[in-house]
């Protein structure tokens, strides 16, 4: 009996800790992320819910910058599954015209498609237009007086370089793919009292490496033995990479498709190293 009261106590005991360490010592935390970064099935479901707000709120550019830089692929597939999904739920005609217009957008020719964008009535989406001037009436033209003008020129601000420029992009074939980085930056030091310029790695540069499905993420300086900028990913064959960095957003560095290739063991997978240079210059104190 004393044992089974004991045993009672252990369970309600450990139930309590439990609840204890993930309610108040660690509890869940919530992130927000960017959709190309998300799982093919969440993705899946992010580009149908675009699909159907679009339709709802009429916003055609909203729905664009949602959609940006995912796999055009997968919205185009599954804009179109969104589409015969509202169709199949009964929506309403505006709003299977709107989505049936941003389905066209992507590339999707499906008879809903045609069917809706046929339908002999206007799209109409929230993009409001610019308001109609009100007819001025005609009045007396005075005579012209000549006054005076100053213009003023102002000057055309000169666009910033790019952080970074690729100098040189080395290729190879190994066993096992890789895409490697190496991130220099020029400092002026002071030697002997007269500055010069020095190439340097550059550490803490966040690498991005972004694929159909996935996603990866590199810090460079984590390999000293390999230089301070250097950054490498083990990738697979038959996939195209795109190497950001950083952030995963914009225009990327690179885009590299891993093929088949001879190496000097016999048959191997493309792989390359980008060498970079930052394009801010630090200056380092002290003097040599």
């Amino acid at each position: 009996m004393k044992s089974q009261r004991l045993f009672q106590m252990g369970v309600l005991l450990g139930l309590a800790l439990g609840l204890l360490y993930t309610w108040k010592i660690e509890p869940v935390q919530y992130y927000d992320t960017y959709p190309p970064l998300l799982q093919i099935e969440y993705r899946a479901d992010w580009i149908r819910m675009t699909a159907l707000a679009c339709g709802q709120e009429g916003s055609l550019e909203r729905a664009r910058v949602r959609l940006q830089n995912l796999p055009p692929e997968e919205v185009r597939r599954e804009v179109g599954a969104a589409l015969d999904a509202a169709v199949a739920g009964g929506r309403p005609l505006p709003v299977l015209q709107r989505m049936a217009m941003l389905a066209q957008t992507y590339g999707v020719d499906s008879p809903a498609v045609q069917i809706y964008l046929a339908s002999g009535e206007e799209v109409a989406f929230s993009t409001p237009l610019p308001p109609q001037p009100s007819p001025t009436p005609l009045l007396p033209t005075p005579s012209p007086t000549l006054v005076p003008q100053t213009i003023s020129i102002v000057p055309t601000p000169t666009p910033l370089p790019p952080p970074y420029l690729v100098e040189e992009t080395r290729s190879f074939c190994l066993p096992e793919p890789r895409i490697a980085v190496s991130i220099t930056q020029e400092v002026t030091v002071t030697v002997h009292g007269h500055e010069q310029l020095e190439r340097q790695g550059l550490p803490g540069v966040e690498v991005w490496l972004l694929w159909s499905d996935g996603a990866d993420r590199a810090v460079t300086g984590l390999r000293p033995a390999q230089g301070l900028g250097y950054a490498d990913f083990a990738i697979e064959p038959g996939e195209t990479y795109n190497l950001y960095l950083d952030s995963s957003t914009g225009a990327p560095i690179a885009t590299l498709l891993v093929q088949p290739c001879t190496g000097e063991e016999g048959h191997a997978w493309s792989s390359w190293l980008l060498i970079l240079q930052s394009t801010q210059r630090e200056e380092e104190s002290g003097e040599w």
